[in-house]
């Protein structure tokens, strides 16, 4: 027996009226994970871009996501007007429709129509809070210390791509006579010298360690009994030291308790036999965007190759530049960014250091950032 087509119709409307949720929250929770992501790596490269077209930094925080959606349908069926007087009682054309329905609106109004209707709502509410606190900017403007180097250190990023970003100059005191190195790729004559103490640097494992003694310990202070770090100093880890480094007097040594009088000075013997002091003056978060944004900005001229294992890398992951940005004609971009008229983009594949970079600098905003630094924001509704 052949079911009428007009309570199939009906059947499919009953069902579709049943599907009010339409979505799943683990989908959306994951729509939201990326999309956080994406508005936290274009503000940092958009800030690199701004640097490099000497304009002002602008710092904005991505606070909670609140989403919502809703689904809706309803159906009816058609009007039945049962009896023996049916056609005495009804219009030629209602009698007709007793015997077929049609699903969908009516626009005339009458009976014999399945009347249906379906609506989908949704919203994103989120809160920007623009980063522009006096704390803020003092944690921004704060020189990395060689405690924040071996934190990274410790997570695996390479020594090298620590030393370009953080190092700011070198001092090379050689028998009281000092020469200041800028690292910086635009001046090539001082910047292969400075390459130079990179390398050195690598070979003897120039590391940080807790500085030795009883009374750099953590403890608890004022009111609140907040931890006070320990103090770090530079030193060289023999744990890094490269199997074709030839021995050297160098010192302070990471684990041999030796004190060095300022926590960014170390002293080596040179190739001469001469002792040489080298005194690192670090970056700042702030000063990190300002060298990245150099290197954009001096495209093919700005960009530093790296020499280390370490931070070439093997396989899928090998890199040969510290930090590399596209305009995005030579394949699809991991971040893109169009900046007056401009299109910036991060390769996809061949641009892994920029991409720890970009996380990197992540890092440094939050640990330079307290919860107490963060104004009250607005909250921004989008309705789709």
């Amino acid at each position: 027996m052949r079911t009428p087509p007009r309570y199939i119709l009906g059947a499919l409307a009953l069902l579709m009226s049943g599907c009010a949720y339409y979505d799943h929250f683990d989908n959306r929770v994951g729509t939201y994970d990326v999309v956080a992501a994406q508005s936290r790596d274009a503000m940092i490269l958009t800030n690199v871009i701004r640097a490099s077209h000497a304009e002002p930094l602008s710092f904005v925080q991505l606070g909670q996501i609140n989403g919502s959606g809703a689904a809706g349908a309803t159906a009816g069926l058609p009007s039945l007007i049962l009896g023996p007087h049916v056609t005495a009682a009804t219009s030629a054309l209602t009698h007709a429709l007793q015997n077929e329905a049609v699903f969908g609106a009516n626009p005339a109004g009458g009976s014999g129509f399945i009347g249906n209707s379906a609506n989908i709502a949704g919203s994103t509410n989120f809160t920007v809070s623009p980063s522009e606190s006096k704390d803020f900017y003092q944690g921004l403007l704060h020189e990395v210390d060689p405690l924040i180097l071996q934190l990274f250190i410790q997570q695996g990023v390479s020594r090298e791509i620590l030393f370009y970003l953080f190092t700011d100059r070198l001092i090379v005191d050689r028998g009281g006579q000092k020469t200041e190195l800028r690292n910086d790729p635009l001046d090539p004559e001082t910047f292969a010298k400075f390459q130079h103490f990179v390398r050195l640097a690598i070979d003897y494992g120039l590391s940080s360690e807790p500085v030795p003694g009883k009374g750099n310990s953590v403890m608890l202070t004022g009111p609140d009994k907040s931890a006070e770090p320990k103090k770090y100093q530079l030193c060289f880890n023999k744990m890094y030291w490269s199997p074709t480094a030839p021995p050297a007097a160098n010192s302070p040594i990471c684990g041999a308790s030796t004190v060095s009088p300022e926590e960014h000075t170390v002293s080596y013997v040179g190739h001469e036999g001469e002792s040489v002091k080298l005194t690192i003056l670090p970056r700042s978060a702030f000063a990190i965007f300002q060298y990245l944004g150099r290197i954009v900005a001096a495209g093919e001229q700005g960009r530093i190759q790296l020499s280390s294992r370490e931070a070439i890398d093997y396989g899928p992951l090998h890199d040969d530049f510290l930090f590399y940005v596209t305009d995005g004609s030579n394949g699809p971009c991991y971040l893109a960014v169009n900046y007056e008229g401009i299109n910036y983009c991060v390769p996809a594949e061949g641009a892994t250091n920029t991409k720890r970079i970009l996380g990197l600098l992540v890092q440094l905003i939050a640990l330079n950032t307290a919860i107490e630094d963060v104004p009250v924001t607005p909250t921004v509704r989008v309705v789709q």
